[in-house]
């Protein structure tokens, strides 16, 4: 992920990039692929999932991703949003919560994909992520700014101010993980720029912290201190954030995007699943990891030959773990399925024409062994069957119009209503 100058900056928010033409806002971009070069408009068309077009030159995109994350890709079939597929039997029932990027709200709709339940916060800025706890109150991340708590009325319980990021976890006790970042000057990875020390900071559930534990520390001080030295992916940290048209240089050596606490029900599969160990995703290592933030050490490292820039690991009931390996164009992404005990790949989804989403990714495994996958930067979510089938579809309704816009959905989750305790209107 190399940005050369094969790109420039047009002065009025736009860059034009190998004959794909961007628009810029804020932190964010937009892919578009209306505007193809000769040569790409003399190949075949390529379709994807269902014979849909693939959006996005992806090659763009990686120039583009120095400059933050899209905000959504061009759609030529904008007009079809909402709940597209619902082969009825086949799914996993549910309701389905999520948050779309740049919205200060949240919600829940129904697998027909009517909204049942709304939270909003007008104003307060995007909600990057978004956790729905049973009483109805939700946790939220505005990026670099805040976590927040509100109520089922939208009512704010409490703000925590920092630099939090991508991703929280709720704990047993109710205690929250969150990532976090912290720059300092560190001239052993780069003599230039303030280097990003990200963090996971314990919070209680009043929004009180309780302690910091560095992700970078507890790589430099394992065995694994080699992968951040691994020459590939120091060229991708330099670019993803230290660049001259970001207010404040950086550089981002892990880009951490995930955290999720372990509550111990699964430790009889394997120590590594000891209650209070953190599952993390650095995403600039291109692997995924476990650690115990009491000892400080790093106990389980999967997919340094196999993933890349990978996004959202997660544990399943059955001591699996899924996570969605964005991948690079040539390769397309997929959803891994690993077994830690063998380390053996168990199961996938893709490469599959169309399935491409080079900035972010959810995976999220079913009750009834479906999977529930976010394609974050298209705004699609889909379910599929152990065979790949897909049984539920879903598009983001949130469009800005004259762009032909679809904005990206950071992650869903599928909701057991059985587990709810507040009147969400049924």
């Amino acid at each position: 992920m190399s940005m050369r100058s094969s790109w420039m900056s047009l002065g009025m928010g736009v860059c034009a990039v190998g004959g794909v033409v961007a628009l810029l806002w804020g932190s964010g971009a937009v892919s578009v692929n209306k505007h193809a070069t000769e040569e790409d408009a003399s190949r075949p068309e390529k379709k994807g999932r269902k014979g849909r077009k693939r959006r996005g030159k992806a090659d763009a995109v990686k120039q583009l991703s120095s400059m933050g994350y899209v905000d959504g890709t061009v759609d030529a079939d904008v007009d079809r949003s909402g709940v597209i597929i619902n082969l009825e039997g086949e799914t996993q029932p549910g309701l389905n919560f999520y948050s779309s990027r740049k919205q200060s709200r949240a919600q829940l709709i129904d697998m027909k994909g009517a909204v049942v339940h709304e939270w909003s916060r007008p104003g307060m800025g995007g909600w990057q992520h978004v956790t729905l706890l049973p009483d109805g109150s939700v946790i939220g991340l505005v990026k670099d700014k805040k976590m927040f708590k509100v109520d089922e009325d939208s009512n704010l319980l409490w703000t925590y101010e920092g630099r939090v990021h991508h991703d929280l976890d709720v704990g047993p006790d109710g205690h929250i993980f969150v990532l976090s970042r912290t720059n300092r000057m560190m001239p052993r990875y780069h003599d230039d720029y303030p280097t990003v020390d990200d963090q996971v900071i314990e919070v209680s559930p009043e929004g009180v912290e309780l302690r910091r534990i560095s992700v970078l520390g507890l790589i430099e001080n394992s065995p694994y201190a080699f992968l951040l030295n691994d020459g590939d992916s120091l060229t991708a940290r330099k670019v993803s954030r230290a660049n001259p048209h970001r207010k404040k240089n950086e550089f981002d050596i892990l880009h951490s995007n995930h955290v999720e606490v372990f509550d111990g029900s699964l430790a009889d599969q394997h120590p590594m699943f000891a209650k209070g160990n953190l599952l993390l995703s650095p995403r600039n290592t291109h692997t995924i990891m476990v650690a115990n933030p009491d000892t400080e050490e790093i106990v389980w490292v999967w997919g340094s030959s196999q993933l890349i820039f990978p996004h959202h690991p997660t544990v399943t009931k059955d001591g699996t773990i899924l996570v969605f390996n964005n991948g690079r164009e040539a390769t397309g992404s997929q959803v891994i399925e690993v077994d830690p005990k063998t380390n053996d790949i168990v199961w996938s989804y893709g490469p599959t024409k169309g399935f491409y989403s080079q900035m972010r990714g959810s995976n999220l495994r079913l009750d009834n062994g479906n999977t529930l996958i976010t394609e974050s930067d298209t705004g699609y979510v889909f379910e599929v069957a152990p065979s790949g089938k897909v049984v539920w579809e879903f598009r983001n309704p949130h469009i800005k119009r004259k762009k032909k816009l679809r904005m990206a959905i950071w992650r869903m989750a599928r909701v057991d209503p059985a587990t709810l305790t507040f009147d969400y209107g049924r």
